[in-house]
């Protein structure tokens, strides 16, 4: 099977992770693998197996160079000659519609990963959405990577019978308890081993509603001197700017540390007592699934696949309340500083990477057959796909 993943770039991120995980992992097992930034030169493109997976850059020069993007992916599709061209999340997906126009012989799946994504759209992207939505309807397949992102498609006017919902996988050999690597990390940010530290680990983002976990900062420093606060990730400057005057005004300076984000994220997890995601709106988050699997004890936002994915191994709260997501990190706290065997279990029964690309084989493998593609080495009409999400 021919496969043509079409993404904006490899930047630090969920989705883009779990796509050069997928990639990587479909080209052992023996299928042909190519991957088409519109911008190339990302960190991530590092952990992209080059033996197996080709890494071809389509050069976009800016948000608007989309005549000379529309050409050259046409070009690399015609020598690809792909039997699925997977779009991974909105541009792309709207981008592969167009080409889909052009080379109607190949199969076309789309990628979803967020939920209530329009709260945060400028008006660029709600126009982009809309198209998205339209086109929806002449895509082959949607693979939907949340529960809650599958049904706030569906109420949005995507089609119902075209979604399909396939989990993130996390990667548990490369993230697990490591008390050496957190130690180092600690040692690096300048903690001494007395403090208890709460880490978010995330872009920033308005919806990752930084300012509630600077609030919930706050109120447990006022009763628990040794706690200390850090925010793991990149962002616009001038939103940076503006957490900073909130840390001032809370009285937190010498309380949180703005850290950029880092490769080494297993030794990050670690070096935390408690991870939190207080977003306002989530699909499926990796970065808990990967706490979890490091050991970590995680207080999350009941949003998105939130409460899906952590189930009982983890303390969810309401999201925009600062006090009860205080009350989380007291909870999660005093569970002491064990790792957390149970999340960890979690992830490997449920949320595996094996457990990803299984289901995202059958899926493709399954329409590859419908579409007539048997005699170029896909499978026989009788594959099995995976059941909708109900």
């Amino acid at each position: 099977m021919r496969i043509l993943f079409l993404a904006r770039a490899l930047n630090y991120g969920g989705a883009e992770r779990q796509l050069v995980v997928l990639a990587n992992e479909l080209a052992a097992r023996g299928h042909r693998v190519a991957i088409a930034v519109f911008y190339n030169g990302a960190p991530l493109e590092k952990e992209i197996d080059c033996s197996r997976v080709r890494l071809i850059p389509l050069k976009k020069r800016s948000r608007w160079d989309l005549l000379s993007l529309y050409w050259t992916l046409l070009r690399v599709v015609q020598q690809e000659r792909p039997d699925i061209l997977h779009g991974w999340m909105s541009d792309p997906n709207l981008v592969a519609s167009m080409i889909r126009l052009l080379y109607p012989k190949v199969c076309l799946f789309w990628c979803i990963r967020c939920a209530n994504v329009e709260m945060i759209l400028d008006r660029v992207g709600s126009t982009a959405h809309w198209f998205e939505r339209q086109l929806s309807h002449f895509v082959d397949c949607i693979v939907v990577n949340s529960r809650a992102g599958l049904n706030h498609a569906v109420s949005r006017g995507f089609p119902s019978d075209k979604m399909f919902h396939v989990p993130n996988g996390i990667d548990v050999d490369g993230f697990y308890f490591d008390p050496p690597a957190g130690q180092r990390v600690r040692t690096g940010w300048g903690f001494t081993g007395s403090e208890r530290l709460i880490g978010l680990v995330g872009r920033l983002d308005p919806i990752k509603d930084h300012a509630s976990f600077l609030k919930a900062a706050a109120r447990l420093s006022q009763e628990l001197p040794e706690a200390r606060f850090v925010c793991v990730g990149n962002g616009p400057v001038q939103y940076k700017v503006k957490l900073e005057a909130l840390c001032r005004e809370l009285g937190l300076v010498r309380k949180v540390m703005w850290v950029p984000m880092r490769p080494d994220v297993r030794a990050v997890y670690n070096a935390l007592d408690v991870l939190c995601l207080c977003s306002l709106s989530e699909g499926f988050p990796n970065v808990i699934g990967e706490a979890m699997a490091c050991g970590r004890r995680c207080v999350v936002t009941d949003v998105g696949d939130c409460s899906y994915l952590v189930g009982d191994a983890g303390v969810l709260v309401p999201p925009n309340d600062p006090e009860a997501l205080a009350e989380g990190f007291r909870q999660a706290l005093s569970s002491g500083r064990n790792p957390n065997e149970r999340g960890r279990k979690r992830i490997l029964e449920h949320f595996t990477v094996t457990h990803l690309v299984d289901r995202t084989e059958k899926l493709l493998l399954g329409f590859c057959a419908d579409h007539g593609q048997t005699a170029r080495g896909c499978v026989t009409p009788t594959a099995t796909v995976i059941h909708r999400s109900q």
